[in-house]
């Protein structure tokens, strides 16, 4: 039997992000497409597509949005905040005091002394990717690191479109005889995106905890007997 073309991230990560828009534009401008009982194999094919297509315009939007604004410019990267160097007001890391806890002191000391052996002398950019060159030796560390990309990715991806679904929701709820439960619809989008992206902050924390801790305390490949 063939394999099936998409992976389970596919599914979780694309296909649900993207059939969630549908449904929002399908419920505000009263299509009822979505909500029709019986589909050919051809209009079937043809709507998971349009939605793995959507979904992947969201994954892009979401990258934008919530990684490189709101955690690159507003949050701080994880691989900062582990060291204690985030430039985050204080009233931000009281109110997301799970994001910014910093690894022990002998932690950050045993990752530190461990770089300075590839060249690298501080918390950034370049320690992140040496550690994760160093994770890739390890099939064990890849796995989980792997896991936490697919789950911080999805919450992601999710939280945006329901911060989507939310505004067009409330729209469709403004205009002139616009449905009552739109405005339900949307106050819990609005509930499900906030949630999620609490969720996002926190895999993409662990995602930086495993890689640092792994390179940390990581066994060196030995080298063969001859």
């Amino acid at each position: 039997m063939e394999k099936l073309p998409f992976t389970s991230f596919d599914f979780w990560g694309y296909l649900a992000a993207g059939f969630l828009l549908l449904c929002a534009v399908d419920a505000a401008a009263a299509f009822g497409v979505l909500a029709r009982k019986e589909w050919t194999f051809v209009e079937g094919i043809l709507a998971i597509s349009v939605a793995y297509v959507v979904g992947h315009v969201i994954a892009s939007i979401s990258s934008f949005v919530l990684e490189r604004v709101l955690v690159g410019k507003v949050l701080g990267w994880p691989n900062a905040n582990l060291f204690g160097r985030s430039n985050a007001p204080g009233w931000l890391k009281q109110l997301l005091g799970f994001y910014y806890g910093a690894l022990p002191a002998e932690t950050q000391k045993a990752v530190l002394d461990k770089a300075v052996q590839s060249g690298v002398s501080a918390p950034g950019e370049a320690l992140f990717w040496l550690a994760f060159a160093k994770a890739r030796s390890s099939d064990r560390t890849m796995g989980r690191l792997n896991d936490f990309l697919n789950q911080y990715s999805f919450c992601r991806n999710v939280a945006m479109v329901a911060f989507i679904d939310a505004a067009i929701l409330y729209w469709s709820y403004l205009q002139p005889k616009g449905p009552e439960a739109h405005i339900w619809w949307a106050r819990l989008a609005l509930f499900i995106g906030l949630v999620l992206l609490l969720r996002y902050l926190k895999f993409l924390r662990h995602y930086s905890l495993e890689l640092l801790t792994a390179f940390a305390h990581g066994d060196e490949a030995k080298p063969s007997a001859k």
